[in-house]
């Protein structure tokens, strides 16, 4: 009752307290970062739930609206591309201005160096691409004098950039002008990605900060996020033990185990978000909910950008240089409106077209559209912020950084014991715990023996000639997989293709994976009421990862095969994919455009026939 009176009392003060050329609804503290000057460099500390996202989007609008600071020379770097979206869509709201918040440099660190990169480079790895931009931080006098430009650098979850990616950042604020602001926001207790890169020898990001003068540091102390004593016990007593120095790690463990399930409500209605510590748990809960045509939503790295379908059902047919506002509104009446494709309304879809590739006021520049959004990671503005359609979400607590729902059930381990190291694990128990408004609630998940392939595909073996396997990876299915013509033997094959994910109607989809030889070898998906119909073919990745588990599961007892067909793939829903002109295509794919793709979504278990004779299973596989 105390904790929540003092709860109550704050809100009072969070929603009355104001200050000069700040709205209603601040503390002290988060009023005291927001109106900083545009030149002051802060490193922020604050728990779950004290508003840190929400301070970071108003000291941006702040700059912009009182500073009178430009946009584009505000950059600002997230953890998750969900969380750039959301970021982008406060900023709007607090500047009032579409324009000025979409004008703002906001992105992963990842897809910055993407950005950064000179266009005459190759593909690379994410941790390729961050290496050779640090090099080019350090050295490339064009790349120094683009960060000299940036007037202020927002840095949120900071407490998890650790190794290479803190090498990247610190060099990037070394290089900045000395008048350029920097506001970094971090909490130690939700530091669960900085374990596994210690082993680097790097010190984290946020400990370089600290031992900069130049960075003032800060608190915020009132937790907004949760109204109810039992969380508020999780949100500040269970981080005080994680954060105390010298208490055994085993024992800061069984202690934040035990605030958590003594926190957890007994409700039985369906949660909103739903958190596993693995993601094999999250894929085996997903394979079980598909099973029973139950709808729901994944939340995970590693999957597709889903870019959504309105662009492909809207502009797959245009060709021309330039789109005017008066032949989108047609294509979008014909092809979009009162479908499922309309998730938001026409005039917003064509801001977002216009800013990203304007060619005057009315006007977007068709190749320029295709360029910006055939990239590795298209702007998160055009993408979904989940896998599926509908339904709770599924993730693992490490994808659910800088997220929150109203109510969350967390998925512990069956087991007490931590799975690693007992203080990393304290802290992933805690920010599972810590995604939640009002309710928290508890379950136990059986723990999944997973391993996973260089690819990072996670696999379980599941008995003799069997393994458990993920399909949906990022890589599975793109645009050579679904218009290319050494998948399919003819144009009117893709077209019957596209004509089906445009007009396919309830999610999910059971689907079926044949091995097929012609036009070459591939693993075509189809759907089990329509075995005529080839949405894709996989991506030669996903046979070379299917070699390599079939060398797996054969376990000295004979050689093995790849399966005729794979059963149990799930097409949950449908992305559009931006291709710029490609011979590999066929037409009219080929000279670029927008396109469907499936998403499928699968954990099923693969058998691997044994062959008693080399002779037999080279007759057996059906490659050419």
């Amino acid at each position: 009752m105390i904790t929540h009176l003092r709860n109550a009392i704050a809100l009072l003060r969070h929603r009355f307290d104001r200050g000069p050329g700040l709205p209603a609804g601040w503390d002290a503290a988060q009023r005291e970062v927001i109106a900083a000057a545009s030149a002051a460099r802060m490193l922020v500390d604050g728990g779950p739930g004290t508003g840190k996202t929400a301070i970071a989007c108003a000291r941006v609008a702040h700059l912009i609206r009182e500073n009178r600071v430009a946009p584009e020379t505000v950059w600002l770097i997230s953890f998750t591309r969900s969380a750039v979206r959301e970021i982008r869509e406060r900023i709007a709201g607090a500047v009032g201005d579409a324009d000025a918040a979409h004008a703002v440099r906001l992105s992963t660190l990842d897809s910055l160096a993407w950005d950064l990169q000179p266009e005459t480079e190759g593909p690379s790895s994410y941790d390729e691409s961050i290496r050779r931009v640090l090099d080019l931080v350090r050295s490339n006098a064009e790349v120094g004098a683009r960060l000299e430009t940036v007037a202020h650098l927002v840095i949120d979850e900071a407490h998890d950039i650790v190794g290479i990616r803190a090498d990247l950042l610190a060099a990037m604020i070394a290089k900045l002008s000395p008048d350029c602001g920097v506001t970094v926001f971090a909490d130690d207790a939700q530091a669960i990605y900085g374990f596994a890169e210690r082993g680097w020898g790097e010190e984290p990001l946020i400990d370089r900060l600290r031992a900069d003068p130049a960075f003032r540091r800060l608190a915020l102390a009132t937790v907004f996020r949760c109204r109810s004593d039992r969380l508020a016990r999780v949100f500040r007593r269970t981080r005080t033990r994680i954060l105390s120095p010298g208490t055994p790690p085993k024992r800061v463990l069984a202690g934040v185990r035990r605030d958590i399930e003594r926190a957890a409500t007994v409700h039985s209605e369906e949660c909103d978000l739903v958190l596993f510590r693995s993601r094999a748990e999250a894929l085996r809960e997903s394979a079980r909910l598909h099973h029973r045509r139950i709808g729901h939503r994944l939340r995970m790295s590693g999957h597709p950008p889903a870019m959504a379908p309105w662009l492909a059902a809207c502009l797959s047919g245009h060709s021309a240089p330039v789109l005017t506002e008066s032949r989108f509104a047609r294509l979008w009446r014909d092809n979009v409106e009162g479908t499922p494709f309309a998730i938001l309304d026409r005039g917003e879809a064509w801001r977002k077209l216009n800013r990203a590739a304007p060619a005057g006021p009315n006007l977007v520049d068709t190749a320029l559209l295709l360029r910006r959004l055939s990239g590795h990671r298209p702007p998160a503005e055009f993408c979904l912020p989940d896998i599926g359609t509908s339904g709770p979400i599924l993730g693992t607590i490490h994808a659910s950084k800088g997220r929150e729902a109203d109510s969350v059930r967390l998925m512990l381990p069956a087991k007490a014991e931590a799975r690693g190291e007992p203080a990393e694990e304290a802290r992933i128990l805690f920010v599972g715990a810590t995604r939640a408004r009002h309710r928290l609630a508890v379950g136990h998940a059986q723990a999944a023996h997973a391993s996973r392939l260089p690819s990072g595909r996670v696999y379980e073996t599941a008995g003799a000639g069997t393994v458990r396997m993920e399909f949906g990876r990022e890589d599975d299915v793109g645009a050579l997989q679904v218009a290319g013509r050494h998948v399919f033997a003819t144009s009117t094959e893709v077209a019957a293709a596209q004509l089906y994910l445009r007009s396919v109607q309830g999610f999910p989809v059971p689907l079926t994976a044949r091995a097929q030889s012609a036009p070459r070898f591939a693993f075509h998906v189809v759907p089990d009421a329509a075995p005529d119909t080839g949405l894709a073919a996989f991506a030669d990745a996903v046979v070379g990862d299917l070699d390599a588990l079939a060398a797996l599961a054969a376990d000295g007892h004979g050689r093995t095969i790849l399966p005729a067909a794979i059963a149990d793939l799930w097409l949950v829903g449908t992305r559009s994919l931006a291709v710029l002109p490609d011979a590999g295509l066929h037409e009219p794919w080929n000279r670029g455009g927008f396109l469907f793709a499936p998403v499928v979504i699968a954990y099923p278990t693969v058998a691997f026939p044994v062959m008693a004779t080399a002779s037999a299973a080279a007759a057996a596989t059906p490659r050419a």
